[in-house]
Parts: structure tokens; C-alpha cells; sequence
């Protein structure tokens, strides 16, 4: 065969071995879109799903945990955003609807589910075992359900790792993971430098009266609280572990917190008013705080990744003068990385609700 024949026939391999390996390509991409692929929840359950486009969270803990990873994934939010959490959020997820979830007395709208037919449902995973007939209903749906555990601060730098590898954001997952492990590095030393004798005693006041509040071991608040360098007054049972308790005046006079914080609108507009808390010395001494908010709650109810900034406001509340950061500048931080928002100095005092200075 002359040299120009077989340059002929070599062109002519050649022409049937690349339409052959896009074919193959082309094949095991459909394979793995039909099949999917397995994940290995925080359950411990496996759970086979496709490419994750559209995400809806049965709680609002893991709403607020996606959309920090990638708001655009978001296809609806389980409560109403208030007019102030707008102003935070981009304006494509103002617009998202409201599905609700399995949390109180709520269940979510299926009409609205089955219209948005997201491609994997997160759910919280403490629920998988009082909620039964979500994953039945789920499941009818063909909607995957992965579960999220996100009970201590310390859960979320794995939470967010575990939705970055099922949403494909492992980058900006593993950023926002590890700015958490470093706000608990931190705040452990900042703890551990306070004696326990002489840690402030912290309340925290449920309801208008202000003589509801969460026991000592219930993690949303507690190891907030201890992380800070406080001590929670109010002790409980271990049966009360998710349920607020109900006490009278004379055992929160007894209790005599150093300091108190509430995210109770109307009682902390009374607090320095009505004689039944003049005794107390968190009110003699002018110690009453409400709980920032915004865009969602900081400390407590319902929790979120926000208690990562939260465990710092409450640490600078309790020792203004030992707190080695700068409130203001990690309040501007926290809101860039995990909000995408920037915010200057004036609007930070405003959202941490101190006074200019």
C-alpha cells in the first residue's frame, strides 16, 4: 500500500472512532441521568437522585441553609419572608412562593409542590421519626428525600458540605463550613478564658410576660449561650429537652439573671416599665436585649446559620469590654459571605440595634 493510501485508511478510522466515542459519551452521560447517583444522607439513609436543579426544604432551618449556598436553586420558602428579611434577601427569591412544611401544625401546600416538581426534597433529619407520612407523601411524588442534621452550631459546618456535594456548590459549600469551624475555634478560647464562677448568668424570656423559656439542654439556645461565655438560669428535666416551660414570677425573681434576651417584641417594650421586673437586676442594671433578626433569627426559633454571627453579638453583649473582635466589621463580613449583601457601619448598628458610637 502506498503511503498515501494509508493516510487515507488511518483518516477513515479515525472519522468512525470519534462519532463512536460521542456516542459512548452521549450514552453514560443518559446513564447517570436515568440511574443517578446514590447519596448517603445525615440519616445515614441512601438515597439515589439526578441532577439537582430545583430544591425545595420541608423546614425553614434548611431554607435558610440553601439559599446560602446557591439562592437560585431555592423554588420556594416554607414560611412568609417579613418586610424586613426582604430587604436582605435578592430580589428573584422575594418572589418565590410560599410551599410551607412539616413543622407546628403546618403541612405544605401540594398543589404548589406538584406544580414546582422540585428535583430532591431536604428535610430536617430529627423529623424523619415524628413525621412518618412526609416521606410516604414524598415518595408518591417521586420526590427524593435527603435529611439534614443541623441540631448544634457544630453540625452546620458538615451540613453545609453534605447539600454542597448534593447541589454541585462544594467551593462555596466548604467556605461557609469553614467559617463556622473558625467562629467555634474562636469562641471555645474566648469561652474558656472566663472562670465559671464568674461567667453572667443569661435569660432567655418567651411570651409577652416573659415567664416562658427553653431549658438548659435544648441545643438551639444552650450551646450558644455556653460558646459565649454565658450561663443559662433555667434548668429542666431532660423530658423537657424541645418544649418551653412555663414558670411563675417568684422562681424568676429567685433566678435573678444577670442578663436577659428575648426575641419578644411586646415584653421587651414593658420590661423597663412594669413594676412585676423592677427587682430584677438584669432590668435594675439596664440588661435587656432583643435578639437581632434579621433576615432571620440569630440565637433561637427558628435556628439557622445566623447563630454563627449570633454567638458573637451575644458574646460582645455579655463582655463588651472583654470581646477581642469587632462587632460591627463581622456583622458586615457575615452579611457579604453568607447574604451576598453589603452593608456599611450605620446599617450595621441598626441590624445589631446598637447605638451609633
Amino acid at each position: 500500500m502506498t503511503a498515501e493510501g494509508s493516510k487515507a485508511k488511518n483518516r477513515s478510522r479515525l472519522f468512525l472512532i470519534v462519532p463512536a466515542i460521542c456516542i459512548l459519551s452521549v450514552m453514560i452521560s443518559i446513564g447517570r441521568q436515568v440511574h443517578g447517583r446514590e447519596i448517603t444522607d445525615m440519616a445515614g439513609r441512601t438515597v439515589t437522585i439526578g441532577q439537582v436543579k430545583k430544591v425545595w426544604p420541608a423546614y425553614p432551618p434548611v431554607a435558610f441553609l440553601v439559599y446560602a449556598v446557591d439562592p437560585s436553586l431555592l423554588v420556594g420558602w416554607t414560611t412568609p419572608l417579613s418586610p424586613e428579611a426582604k430587604k436582605y434577601i435578592r430580589e428573584p427569591q422575594q418572589k418565590l412562593p410560599v410551599v410551607g412544611g412539616w413543622f407546628g401544625q403546618r403541612t405544605p401546600n401540594m398543589e404548589n409542590l406538584i406544580a414546582i416538581k422540585p428535583d430532591v426534597a431536604l428535610v430536617w433529619d430529627q423529623t424523619l421519626a415524628v413525621t412518618p407520612n412526609m416521606l410516604e407523601m414524598l415518595n408518591k411524588l417521586n420526590i427524593p428525600v435527603l435529611a439534614v442534621r443541623i441540631f448544634f452550631l457544630s453540625d452546620y459546618p458538615e451540613a453545609f458540605r453534605f447539600v454542597g456535594n448534593v447541589l454541585d456548590r462544594s467551593k462555596r459549600a466548604n467556605e461557609l463550613g469553614g467559617y463556622i469551624e473558625q467562629t467555634i475555634k474562636e469562641m471555645k478560647a474566648f469561652s474558656s478564658r472566663i472562670p465559671n464562677e464568674k461567667k453572667i448568668s443569661v435569660y432567655y424570656a418567651v411570651g409577652a410576660d416573659g415567664l416562658t423559656s427553653d431549658c438548659d439542654h435544648i441545643p438551639f439556645l444552650d450551646d450558644v449561650i455556653n460558646l459565649a461565655g454565658g450561663r443559662n438560669v433555667y434548668k429542666c428535666q431532660p423530658s423537657d429537652r424541645m418544649v418551653g416551660k412555663k414558670i411563675d414570677q417568684e422562681r424568676l425573681i429567685l433566678y435573678d439573671p444577670d442578663v436577659i434576651v428575648t426575641q419578644d417584641e411586646l415584653f421587651f417594650s414593658n420590661v423597663y416599665t412594669s413594676s412585676r421586673y423592677r427587682l430584677l437586676k438584669a432590668v435594675r442594671n439596664r440588661k435587656v436585649y432583643m435578639i437581632p433578626k434579621t433576615p432571620f433569627n440569630w440565637l433561637n426559633y427558628p435556628p439557622s446559620f445566623m447563630r454563627a454571627l449570633g454567638v458573637r453579638w451575644l458574646a460582645y453583649t455579655l463582655y463588651p469590654t472583654l470581646y477581642p473582635g469587632n462587632i460591627r466589621k463581622e456583622t458586615r463580613q457575615f452579611f457579604k459571605l453568607f447574604l451576598g449583601v453589603d452593608i456599611g457601619d450605620d446599617e450595621a448598628n441598626k441590624i445589631l440595634l446598637l447605638k451609633k458610637g
